[in-house]
């Protein structure tokens, strides 16, 4: 048997037999894929340039796991399958609810996703899985370490009056967030947590926040919101080179970001971090996720395999039904490919097809004279083509929105970074059918993106 012993201010450590595996067992291969799927990428191979969030982030799991196992004795994820599959379950829903706010507040959009439904829906779902066991364990690894236990602050009693002013409090913060979101969307971060506590607390106060803050223990608090923040950051930083990504258009902080976020807007992490945990406990409480072990481990709630089955089958329908509207909503290209070339004919596209520049990137980059010498045709039909290619391929524009550009006399990436992104947005929008295409703050995005490229090349050329 193992025993527990104190280090100190910091969590408790297994003292027994060996760790098995041992931490270093787990790092290194989890570090060599992570290394390599950077690599790979950066290099711009499939499948990593265009799926390496999933490739990141997996082995980033098992990075952190094994920084807990190092500092604490024992894997979090890998020691508790159960725990690992609830929290990788319920992530994804977790994260398919504030897509369906997105379809309000439209702070986000995706761009490059796979064409091909069923695998676009698969890798949205894989993605979405890693939200809360990053958080979690984050907050574990500084558990582990004993990060603010020494902290203390006032007590304070909680009322039912404090109940009910933290609920509606919550309320307030979700109506105004939707209903107004131009102006008041920060608030939808942390409503869940507003909402969700006083049921928490008065449910079992161990898996309260409020309760560890009227007991003047902050601690679990500030290492959810300091985890929040650096998952944030490794999130960005996973999101910035890869090709399918999310990017940012939210109001009045478009201009100042660090990778695709504004730099304002890192301090949503925190706070989502607390809407993680919070959530995750009232899933607990509702017995239809893996509970955590803690003191007193006998107040832990069961699963019951009646309400889990329920819940399962009501997220299923929920998430296919977000999936649907995310489709419609909040993805605004899909991966530009040769057949969707609107300027090139069905035979000319085949034989592309057959080629190096099917894949439109590389045809963006290439020659007029290499590009003519394969497809058979003139060097001015394949200048049109790579102009095509370099505006369809440009800041996520893809060629759906490419064909709607062009068909504006948009007909290059120069063209586009000469014009005035409000009246592009009213003549594109005015051509299309398609809910949220060309708004002006995608335009904007596209217009910046087109102007660096150019500054780019001319600074080039006059070197």
């Amino acid at each position: 048997m193992s025993r527990v012993i104190a280090e100190g201010a910091g969590a408790p450590r297994v003292e027994g037999p060996a760790l098995r595996p041992a931490p270093w067992l787990v790092a290194l291969p989890a570090g060599l894929l992570l290394a390599t799927a950077a690599a790979l990428m950066l290099r711009r191979v499939e499948p990593f340039v265009n799926y390496f969030y999933i490739s990141a982030w997996y082995p980033t799991l098992l990075l952190l796991d094994t920084a807990v196992a190092a500092r604490s004795g024992r894997y979090y994820l890998l020691s508790r399958p159960r725990l690992a599959l609830s929290l990788l379950a319920w992530s994804a829903v977790l994260w398919f609810f504030f897509e369906l706010v997105n379809f309000r507040v439209a702070n986000w959009y995706y761009v490059f996703l796979p064409p091909d439904r069923p695998v676009r829906w698969l890798g949205t779902t894989v993605s979405f899985a890693t939200v809360l066991p990053a958080i979690f364990l984050a907050e574990r690894w500084l558990t582990a370490r004993g990060a603010y236990e020494r902290i203390r602050w006032p007590t304070f009693g909680v009322s039912r009056r404090t109940l009910w002013g933290v609920l509606l409090t919550g309320i307030l913060f979700a109506a105004l967030s939707l209903a107004w979101p131009r102006i008041f969307f920060p608030m939808i971060w942390g409503a869940l947590t507003l909402l969700l506590e006083p049921w928490n607390y008065l449910r079992d106060p161990a898996r309260s926040l409020l309760a560890d803050l009227s007991k003047g223990r902050p601690a679990r608090l500030l290492r959810f919101l300091t985890g929040g923040l650096a998952i944030g950051f490794i999130w960005e930083l996973y999101n910035i080179e890869s090709r399918s990504k999310w990017v940012y258009t939210v109001p009045g902080f478009e201009n100042l970001k660090l990778f695709e976020m504004p730099l304002a807007g890192f301090l949503g992490f925190p706070v989502f971090a607390l809407d993680c945990f919070v959530v995750y406990q009232s899933l607990v409480l509702a017995r239809v996720a893996i509970a955590e072990k803690h003191v007193p481990p006998e107040s832990a709630p069961r699963l019951s395999p009646r309400r889990t089955a329920l819940a399962a089958v009501a997220a299923a329908a929920f998430s296919l039904a977000i999936l649907f509207g995310m489709d419609r909503w909040n993805t605004d290209s899909l991966r530009p490919l040769v057949q969707d070339l609107w300027v090139a004919e069905s035979a000319d596209r085949e034989r592309l097809a057959g080629t190096p520049y099917e894949d439109l990137f590389l045809l963006a980059g290439a020659e007029p004279a290499e590009v003519a010498d394969v497809g058979d045709v003139t060097p001015g039909t394949a200048y049109e083509w790579i102009a095509a290619a370099r505006l369809s391929t440009l800041r996520g524009i893809g060629t759906e929105n490419g064909r709607i550009i062009w068909d504006a006399g948009i007909r290059s990436v120069d063209d586009l970074a000469a014009a005035d992104p409000g009246e592009l947005s009213a003549r594109l929008r005015a051509m299309t059918q398609r809910p949220r295409a060309a708004t002006p703050p995608k335009v904007r995005v596209w217009v910046r993106a087109a102007r660096r490229a150019t500054g780019e090349r001319w600074d080039w050329a006059t070197r």
